[in-house]
């Protein structure tokens, strides 16, 4: 099989927002290139000499891979089966007819185009090349690296674990976060603060799981009763896979509207809907009430969560509300609908490149 590797010309701060643009609009897996010299910190977790770039332009290329044609089961003769087998892309994803895929690149160019209004996006050209299976999947196990955030270690599923780390196991696939994105570290490292703070007696819900990296981390870092939601039900075979790579296997699924929550036998439950106005899954999961709750989404859908959803009734008092996935300019929108909720405290954040993180907490006069 052919796939073309589509490439778009940005610019260093930008090069997120493309990635993030790019898996909202169903596309899976992409690959940042730059000219950034590595920091010191990063330097040192490496196993090589990496030589330093003169010449840093402040360009980025985000790249990904797509095969225009009829969805088939390809045998990938040649392959490291490991991959392959457990692989996103046995599912034929980024597998696309010629319409489905001039729908999609026109959303992409929308959704940049829109983003352009807050910020410099670089010129947005677009490259296009082609590349067999092999050189393929080759290219992108290469581009996927462990990732150390504080003392955890978050790494693909090929790589062995390494000694004085919490290592979480990570199944690249079709729901977003590796832990490669900023506002995934920003959300990990929030995380782990608050746990350290609070103990390990928690109850933990995650909104927008994904790949469920951050309940997983939550999980692993000693909490014992979480909770995970998200609006999509194509990343239900990622998540189920990394919970099994992760050896979590106290898990159940929300499948009705009259299922209810029992954390003595189930210490991992997730489910799907809307949890801003379905009515049902908003009645169960808030039949427990959570000491921290974690939403990992664009600043309008945090905004909606908080107004319309309410998402405060669903901690306890003096509860821990983390909220990311927020670019810079939409960071005042966010702290503003915060505050004219009159229920929230020790409201703080924190950026990683473009990306902002805000923390606060409930306050106990919530009504």
């Amino acid at each position: 099989m052919i796939w073309k590797k589509i490439t778009i010309n940005t610019n260093v701060e930008a090069a997120d927002i493309v990635a993030s643009v790019l898996f909202d609009n169903g596309i899976v897996g992409a690959e940042i290139e730059d000219n950034q010299n590595l920091s010191e910190e990063d330097l040192k977790k490496m196993y090589v000499d990496i030589p330093k770039i003169n010449i840093d332009d402040g360009k980025s290329k985000v790249s990904f891979y797509v095969s225009i044609g009829n969805k088939v089961n390809s045998s990938f003769d040649n392959v490291d089966k490991n991959i392959v087998d457990n692989s996103y892309m046995k599912s034929n994803d980024n597998i696309f007819s010629e319409s489905e895929f001039k729908d999609i690149m026109d959303n992409i160019n929308r959704g940049l185009e829109e983003y352009r209004q807050f910020m410099d996006m670089g010129s947005l050209e677009i490259e296009e090349n082609e590349q067999n299976d092999e050189d393929f999947f080759n290219k992108w196990k290469e581009n996927f690296k462990s990732l150390v955030i504080d003392d955890i270690n978050i790494l693909p599923n090929w790589e062995k674990a390494k000694d004085g780390k919490l290592n979480i196991f990570i199944e690249p696939g079709n729901a977003f976060g590796t832990g490669q994105h900023a506002t995934t570290k920003l959300c990990v490292k929030a995380i782990e603060k608050l746990v350290n703070e609070k103990g390990k007696d928690l109850s933990f819900l995650d909104i927008g799981t994904g790949s469920g990296i951050l309940s997983i981390i939550a999980y692993k870092l000693g909490v014992n009763r979480i909770m995970a939601i998200d609006i999509d039900e194509n990343c239900e075979l990622n998540l189920r896979e990394n919970l099994k790579l992760n050896s979590i296997d106290s898990v159940d699924r929300i499948d009705n509207e009259s299922y209810r929550i029992n954390f003595d036998k189930y210490k991992f439950i997730y489910g799907f809907g809307n949890i801003i106005c379905d009515s049902g899954l908003r009645k169960i999961v808030g039949s427990e009430k959570y000491d921290i709750i974690v939403a990992n989404i664009l600043a309008p859908v945090l905004i909606s969560l908080i107004e319309q959803g309410n998402i405060g009734s669903f901690l306890v008092d003096g509860g821990s509300l983390v909220l990311s996935g927020i670019i810079k300019e939409k960071l005042k929108d966010v702290l503003d609908v915060i505050k004219r909720k009159k229920c929230f405290m020790d409201i703080d954040y924190n950026f990683e490149d473009e990306w902002a993180v805000v923390t606060c907490k409930k306050g106990v006069r919530y009504e």
